[in-house]
């Protein structure tokens, strides 16, 4: 990757804010007439070709009439993606300080042929250049936006960035990659979001039907010779206690795992998380094979993203939220040329961004059963059904729910904010379907079955 010599001795500089944004590549805006630089391709390819050129897709997530776009041509093993695009110093973007108005930065991406994370960075006049922020991505062939959170960089004494650096295909790759990109906006960060002052929800499956890959709930069904930090990237991993119950904790996150015997998960159904975002905007989940071979950072390793937008669920800050994940969706996720299956698996791994937290990860023959759902204040009814079922709440309104098939794709969602909601099931395929429903006060996953 293009290193940026680090200086030590840079303080902050008092200036306000003076970004020139929002970069939306239009004649007249910003950024259409800057000067861009493409690197680092690999010895004897040569560097992404940089263009501004018409709308490829005019639709309501984007109407601008001119966009950026990078093209690609050559393939890489590189984590970063070989390929990278910057403003000019001083001229361009202009010097600032990153504050809780503007650390926040948004910005749309296409991505032609195949799926890749995005990531920023910035640098100041001297070359020393903040960390890259990296946010995954599971969208093909259309627009859709991104959100770096960048509030770490507040107060930074690394001093005034005034170069902007994009990396539009963040990740290996087995070919070339045509992406465009447009409208960047930099905006005002939320409020803080804590980090937990309790635990995770105790899970409500028997431990009968669980093998646990973390968990202090369930101690006897187990994986064997668990390492807890096996591997990792940037940022801290450790584990800490929360009113005594050991929970994982993730600082500055770009990638980490755990590992374990490899395990034969075949005759297990779904995989379960528990996880807690203070200021992580998305992130991936990976079940990892011991013998299929994938190299890690391939679009092939199957995962399951969080995301603000175009991930297989929305991510959730400042709540512990229980996800449960078909294990079918790991093996239906197009890992092509490579030979992956539950036979063995040894890993799992997180990759994204900002601080998370994760607990009881553990794999069942069980989703949730109705007896646990009615000690919840929840009902499910009828169940079977033919075509629809009833959801009722007793204890907060139900804001949303979402409807999952077997290969862990939302077929249905709704926004009820009431006690009680209807789900329409009558155009669904008859089989079963994992339910997720949110109120105020808990986040709980069934199963349905529509006959």
């Amino acid at each position: 990757m293009k290193n940026f010599l680090l200086f030590c001795t840079l303080t902050s500089a008092s200036f306000g804010i003076a970004q020139n944004a929002p970069i939306d590549f239009e004649p007249g805006g910003i950024g259409a007439e800057w000067t861009w630089a493409t690197f680092e391709a690999p010895e004897g390819e040569n560097n992404p070709t940089f263009s501004i050129v018409p709308n490829i897709s005019v639709d309501a997530t984007n109407g601008s009439a001119t966009i950026a776009k990078m093209d690609i041509e050559y393939a890489t093993t590189a984590s970063w993606g070989s390929a990278g695009c910057e403003s000019m110093h001083n001229a361009d973007l202009g010097a600032f300080s990153f504050t809780t108005m503007n650390s926040i930065v948004r910005m749309m991406v296409y991505q032609e042929g195949f799926a890749a994370p995005v990531a920023i960075k910035f640098a100041t006049p001297a070359g020393a250049a903040f960390p890259e922020v990296v946010v995954p991505n599971s969208i093909v062939g259309e627009w859709f936006e991104v959100e770096f959170n960048l509030s770490a960089w507040i107060g930074d004494p690394l001093g005034q960035p005034d170069q902007i650096i994009f990396f539009p295909s963040y990740g290996p790759r087995e070919t070339g990659h045509v992406v465009y990109f447009d409208n960047v906006v930099f905006g005002e960060a939320g409020p803080p979001v804590g980090d937990p002052m309790v635990p995770a929800p105790d899970p409500t499956i028997d431990e009968a039907l669980v093998i646990s890959a973390y968990s202090d709930f369930y101690t006897n069904n187990t994986v064997s010779n668990f390492n807890f930090n096996a591997f990792q990237g940037g940022g801290t991993v450790s584990e800490i206690a929360i009113q005594g119950n050991n929970t994982g904790k993730i600082e500055g996150l770009t990638f980490y795992g755990a590992q374990w015997d490899a395990t034969d998960l075949t005759e297990y159904d779904f995989l379960h998380l528990t996880y807690w975002s203070s200021s992580s905007t998305a992130f991936n989940f990976y079940l990892i094979d011991a013998t299929a071979g994938i190299p890690g950072g391939a679009p092939e390793e199957p995962r399951y993203s969080f995301a603000t937008s175009g991930g297989d669920e929305t991510i959730v800050q400042g709540e512990w939220v229980s996800v449960t994940i078909p294990l079918q969706h790991f093996l239906d996720y197009p890992s092509t040329g490579f030979n992956y299956d539950l036979t063995d698996i040894f890993q799992w791994k997180f990759d994204g961004n900002g601080t998370l937290f994760f607990d009881n990860i553990y794999f069942s023959t069980d989703a949730m059963g109705v007896e646990e759902l009615r000690a919840d204040g929840f009902q499910a009814f009828p169940n079977p059904s033919k075509d629809a079922w009833t959801i009722q709440s007793e204890n907060a309104p139900i804001a949303k729910i979402h409807v999952m098939n077997a290969l862990g794709q939302i077929v249905w969602s709704g926004t009820p904010n009431a006690g009680t909601a209807r789900i329409d099931a009558s155009a669904l395929s008859p089989g079963l379907y994992l339910t997720r429903i949110e109120t105020a006060n808990a986040v709980r996953t069934i199963k349905l079955i529509k006959e």
